[in-house]
This record gives structure tokens, C-alpha cells and sequence, in this order.
């Protein structure tokens, strides 16, 4: 079983759409996060479900739509994350990261802790584009709000 699970999702090829794998690149250059399992989940939508079933914390970097400004970063916890079939994607993958948890759900091998960090992305219809200046600037912010869950998991009687 995987303790922590970083995982990264999104589409290179959409300009801020790919902001979750190149926040999971960006830490995996960095020191102090070799006790974490890094992944770049891309868009492999379902075939995430073992990865999910077997690791008991996860944190998701991904590009969103809050309905905010673009950069603003958002966390959310657990049941903050609408984790039911029908809800509206949270992001524009194939198949909705909510779809995999309820998948983890359905077969009681749901993780026990779950934290999306979310950027508001700017732009995702950009085809080959790079990500946008403002979504680039909020890395450093969701990166910070990572460590900070991953550390309170860390924490005794967590």
C-alpha cells in the first residue's frame, strides 16, 4: 500500500490544462518530497483506479474550473470533492477524476484522505499553446498548499 500519492492530472497539449503534470515534474526535481509516490497521471482517466485503491492519501494537483478568476488556487477535502457519477467535471479529462474516486468508492477501496489542489486555469482550448503567465505564477502557491497537507498527514494521530 502506498502511504502518499501524488498525483498530477491533465492534458500537456491544452495550454493550462497540463499544469498537474508540470507541477508532479517540478516537484520530482525537487528535495524532500523522495518519501511521496510522484505520478503524472496525465489523462489515463480509469486506469488511475488501482493506483487510487491501494494508496492511502492523495493529493491532486489539477487545473479547474471554480467559476474564478484565473491563478486563483483552491483546496479541497474529502467530501468537498463531488466524488458521485453525474456531478459536473471539475476538469476536462476523458473521463472526470470524480468518475475514478467513485469508482474507489464503489468498490470499498476508496483512499482515506483525498486533497485536489485546483488552479483556476485561464485557458485550456489552446492546442500545443504553453500554459498561461498567470497559471505559471500560481504554481508556487499550490506547490506551498501541498506540502502543507502532505505535512499535517505527516503529523502524529493523523
Amino acid at each position: 500500500m502506498t502511504e502518499i500519492l501524488v498525483l498530477g492530472i491533465g492534458n500537456r497539449l491544452w495550454s493550462d490544462e497540463g499544469v498537474g503534470p508540470a507541477i508532479v515534474d517540478r516537484l520530482s526535481r525537487e528535495p524532500g518530497w523522495g518519501d511521496v509516490e510522484l505520478l503524472d497521471g496525465g489523462t489515463q482517466g480509469l486506469y488511475l483506479l488501482p493506483l487510487l485503491q491501494t494508496a492511502r492519501r492523495v493529493l491532486v494537483f489539477d487545473a479547474v474550473d471554480f467559476g474564478e478568476p484565473p491563478g486563483a488556487v483552491r483546496v479541497l477535502r474529502d467530501g468537498e470533492i463531488p466524488s458521485h457519477f453525474g456531478h459536473r467535471p471539475l476538469s476536462l479529462h476523458q473521463t472526470a477524476f470524480t468518475d475514478v474516486l467513485a469508482a474507489a468508492e464503489f468498490t470499498g477501496q476508496a483512499p482515506a484522505r483525498v486533497t485536489l489542489v485546483g488552479i483556476q486555469y485561464e485557458r485550456i482550448d489552446g492546442w500545443c499553446e504553453p500554459m498561461s503567465e498567470i497559471v505559471l505564477a500560481a504554481i508556487p502557491q499550490a506547490i506551498a498548499l501541498g506540502a502543507q497537507e502532505i505535512a499535517s498527514w505527516k503529523s502524529p494521530g493523523t
